[in-house]
């Protein structure tokens, strides 16, 4: 693992080089919270410097915090942010190449909006094997819908962020998208149109065509009241699905102003309003964030863990009032959507650690959004709204097609989602969503990659 040939001599001296390697190596995962580092004269043995050398590197990480030398015990990783928290699952950087690309250089996968997991849920899975999981094992696991212990916490957890909600208000699911799904089918609405936003998560467009709902696109980051006014009239929709917070892709946010006026219109016209609040928690901005549209009564909202916690921790839930929970439980197979044992008592155990948690991964995200917004400042032909929150960027390409420059990305070990991935109907052709969920020195990369496509593009145009 410790090699001459790992030290890269663009790092500067070898004092530099040394440094370097070891953090390196936390980035990658090589090295975690706690684990130990070879002797100072066994590193220099093997990294071919003098042990002097080795000494100054170290002591300037643990200088700042990255490394501790107990008595006794050698010299560990300490427990850093980015490693309690590394945001981005591991996929988003990996050395596997395809044949068109360089293979010196590693392949930047941000295709999708994932999250891995924090440090805290090894620790709470820790915990379980002596606290919750051995009496869960005498049982056959939560009944349909989740367990009262769940959902007590979960109201909780919401009624803390502004929505008062009582445990028999939740249902619990696999995730915002099963939600979504067991919402439906207990509304039972038919055939009919539903009016979201455009652009969507794709997912959420896949649901609602699945039961027999015509997509009509409302546009996203206007949120034009009037406009969808009209659009009622002129569909009569069955539903009206948003996402008013940190909304994926854009990360932009229906205005305060205008929510309430939204409600009134989703009522006037008789259509069921669906909210998914899933990225609500991770307000990015300094400005104070407006109200979930969850605490409008007859609101049904949809949620998860998914993006707060870990995308692995498959639990979501849909707030509603008793008597749909009651339709959703007899009508949406919740006996295999609902979280397993597992799942529930890792959440629960979770509960504690939520708050700061969510804190600390804000703190993250913002960081890695300052980052890339420095970046993409210096491409040309770029345009964006700032993000109120959530993990992804709407970049819209100003002088070009978004799937060609995507096409030259990819040459480049570049992987992003074209627009037309989240627009109802597949005709936007501007745009390229970019998540911010890697630290500051992949998006850099991220940026330097898309500026070479961006460049091979406007050539190729002339």
């Amino acid at each position: 693992m410790w090699r001459t040939d790992d030290l890269d001599a663009a790092d500067g001296t070898k004092t530099a080089q040394v440094e370097s390697l070891v953090l390196r190596r936390i980035e990658r995962g090589d090295l975690s919270i706690g684990s130990r580092l070879p002797s100072e004269r066994v590193l220099a043995e093997r990294l071919g410097v003098s042990r002097v050398t080795v000494v100054r590197a170290l002591d300037q990480l643990r200088a700042d915090g990255v490394l501790e030398t107990r008595r006794g015990s050698g010299t560990h990783v300490r427990p850093l942010d980015r490693l309690l928290d590394p945001i981005a699952p591991a996929s988003t950087v990996s050395r596997t190449q395809t044949e068109k690309t360089d293979a010196e250089a590693p392949l930047l996968d941000l295709r999708f909006a994932t999250t891995a997991a924090p440090h805290d849920v090894a620790e709470a899975c820790a915990q379980l094997v002596t606290g919750g999981l051995p009496q869960a094992m005498g049982g056959d696991g939560p009944p349909p819908g989740g367990s009262a212990g769940l959902r007590a916490v979960l109201a909780e957890q919401l009624t803390r962020e502004g929505v008062p909600t009582e445990a028999d208000q939740l249902t619990l699911t696999v995730g915002a998208a099963a939600g979504l799904n067991a919402a439906l089918a207990g509304l039972d609405l038919g055939a009919g149109v539903a009016i979201t936003e455009s652009p969507t998560y794709p997912a959420a467009l896949d649901i609602l065509r699945r039961h027999n709902l015509d997509i009509v696109g409302w546009p996203a980051g206007v949120w034009d009241p009037d406009q969808l006014a009209h659009l009622c009239r002129r569909h009569k929709p069955k539903l009206i699905y948003l996402q008013a917070d940190n909304h994926n892709p854009t990360g932009l946010s229906l205005p305060a102003d205008r929510r309430t006026e939204v409600v009134e219109i989703a009522r006037r016209y008789d259509a069921a309003l669906v909210c998914d609040e899933t990225l609500r928690p991770l307000w990015l901005s300094d400005t104070e964030q407006p109200g979930p549209l969850s605490r409008y009564p007859r609101t049904v909202s949809v949620g998860s863990l998914s993006k707060t916690v870990w995308g692995g921790l498959r639990v979501g839930w849909v707030r509603s009032g008793r008597q749909l929970r009651r339709r959703m439980t007899t009508a949406a197979q919740l006996n295999i959507t609902s979280p397993s044992a597992l799942d529930d008592l890792l959440a629960q155990a979770l509960a504690d650690r939520l708050d700061q948690l969510v804190v600390r991964r804000r703190a993250r995200l913002r960081a890695n959004l300052a980052a890339l917004e420095t970046g993409l400042r210096t491409l040309p032909g770029v345009a964006w709204a700032t993000p109120t929150g959530g993990m992804t960027l709407w970049l819209e390409l100003t002088e070009l097609r978004s799937r060609r420059v995507l096409e030259i990305a990819r040459s480049h070990g570049l992987l992003l989602s074209a627009g037309e991935l989240f627009t109802p109907d597949g005709a936007d052709r501007r745009h390229v969503r970019i998540p911010f969920t890697a630290p500051p020195e992949t998006l850099g990369l991220v940026v330097s990659r898309l500026g070479q496509a961006l460049t091979e593009a406007s050539v190729h145009s002339i």
